[in-house]
């Protein structure tokens, strides 16, 4: 019999990785109701723009059905996951124009009501509210994952008594794997992390979006205002927040193979910490930056500084590839549309650096100190996990052919090599 001190050890280190699902009904009743929802998209579409755009809603809709279109089970569900995120958030301003243009009076006064409720009382988007569960263990989102695939790497366990500041890079074009891996349930977060609370954290435009906004609170997304960390992480034992600490800025270096991540000068999240008490815990995700190709140009530089400084976000110049069986590729011949590659993203979570009691008032010494701690180990996942990570990304690049290459090398990036992390601001 062993002795306590010959036990093998708690492996803490685990890796989940989004499945394939082969068994997934397509008649449910939350499934009809996000069709529903989509016919009404579609109908407001085609009555605000007229004739123009009937086939091409028609074709979305073609994509969007539960027809195989000639590829299998797991593969149609993977492709229509993507095809309905693009459509719902392109969508997500029709409803409000509309109501204004073609709603009447009914629709512009039950329009303007709730638009003047939110904005002026609701606090739900600042303290975690509305939060459903349900929505991060759709099925949807698990064929979503299994697109890329993505992956969820856990180092350490974290207790659930303690909060945490997540601190998530690199952002990439959209932060997919933030989503993906934290603000919804298909590689396991809750089961690989118990009991801690997670809210991703994103810009405070996206709760102005009427509808739009409500799905972002199920999910748990909130704002990444100053008062939504603070309310967050004063919910109770495990409230934790996720923020994309290069934001918008940092979006602009995107490039694949390359790692620029905006670090050096963001220091507010660690002052937060110091004064809530919350421990840093850093993340990498490998493969970010390799899900779209970029097109760096000098001409727009300027412009979109200017942009991401006045609005709050930035525009990359992206493309990803084509769909093979797509209108684009089959009838145009292009290898390039707006479907991001097939490219895995592996989220690696490193360990928890803690804060024993909060600081009111931390000195610039105290507050330099603790993010030299979070920059070491944010170096440290980097280097450890960077190897393995190569090995299965030039596996999943070979077996993709010379096509999906040649997608990128019509932007700015370094496919066959990926530069070591770099801190660029």
């Amino acid at each position: 019999e062993k002795k306590d001190s010959d036990k093998d050890p708690i492996v803490e280190v685990e890796t989940r990785v989004a499945e394939k699902l082969t068994v997934d009904p397509q008649f449910s009743s939350g499934k009809l109701l996000v069709n529903g929802i989509a016919g009404v998209l579609m109908y407001m579409w085609c009555d605000l723009l007229g004739r123009p755009v009937y086939p091409i809603m028609a074709y979305v809709a073609l994509l969007m059905s539960p027809l195989r279109l000639g590829w299998s089970f797991s593969e149609r569900c993977e492709v229509r996951s993507v095809i309905s995120i693009y459509f719902f958030i392109l969508s997500a301003g029709v409803l409000p124009i509309w109501c204004l243009r073609r709603g009447g009076t009914l629709g512009r006064s039950m329009l303007a009501i709730y638009v003047s409720w939110y904005m002026l009382f609701d606090k739900a988007h600042l303290r975690g509210g509305r939060f459903m569960p349900t929505f991060r263990r759709r099925n949807f989102w698990k064929h979503f994952a299994a697109y890329f695939p993505m992956s969820l790497t856990r180092t350490a366990k974290l207790d659930p008594k303690r909060n945490y500041i997540f601190g998530y890079h690199p952002h990439g074009v959209i932060s997919m794997g933030a989503c993906c891996n934290f603000a919804t349930e298909a590689t396991g977060f809750s089961e690989l992390f118990p009991g801690i609370d997670l809210r991703l954290l994103t810009l405070e435009q996206n709760f102005r979006v009427p509808v739009f906004r409500e799905y972002l609170l199920g999910l748990g997304v909130n704002s990444v205002s100053k008062a939504s960390i603070h309310g967050n992480l004063t919910r109770g034992p495990g409230a934790s927040v996720m923020i994309v600490i290069g934001g918008a800025r940092e979006s602009l270096e995107t490039a694949p193979g390359s790692y620029n991540l905006i670090l050096d000068n963001r220091k507010g999240f660690i002052k937060v910490a110091l004064q809530k008490g919350a421990s840093l815990v850093p993340v990498f995700s490998f493969g970010e930056t390799d899900l779209f190709g970029v097109f760096a140009s000098s001409r727009f530089r300027r412009w979109q500084l200017w942009l991401q400084k006045q609005m709050g976000f930035g525009i990359p110049f992206f493309f990803g590839r084509a769909l093979t069986g797509g209108v684009l590729h089959r009838v145009f011949g292009l290898s390039r549309g707006v479907m991001p590659l097939r490219m895995p993203v592996q989220s690696i979570v490193g360990n928890p650096i803690h804060v024993d009691a909060p600081v009111p008032n931390p000195t610039q010494e105290q507050i330099d100190e603790l993010h030299q701690r979070y920059v070491a180990e944010l170096r440290k996942i980097y280097e450890e996990f960077k190897e393995p990570f190569l090995a299965s990304r030039a596996k999943i690049m070979d077996s993709q052919g010379d096509a999906a290459k040649a997608v990128l090398r019509q932007g700015s990036f370094h496919l066959e090599k990926v530069e070591s992390l770099a801190f660029v601001g």
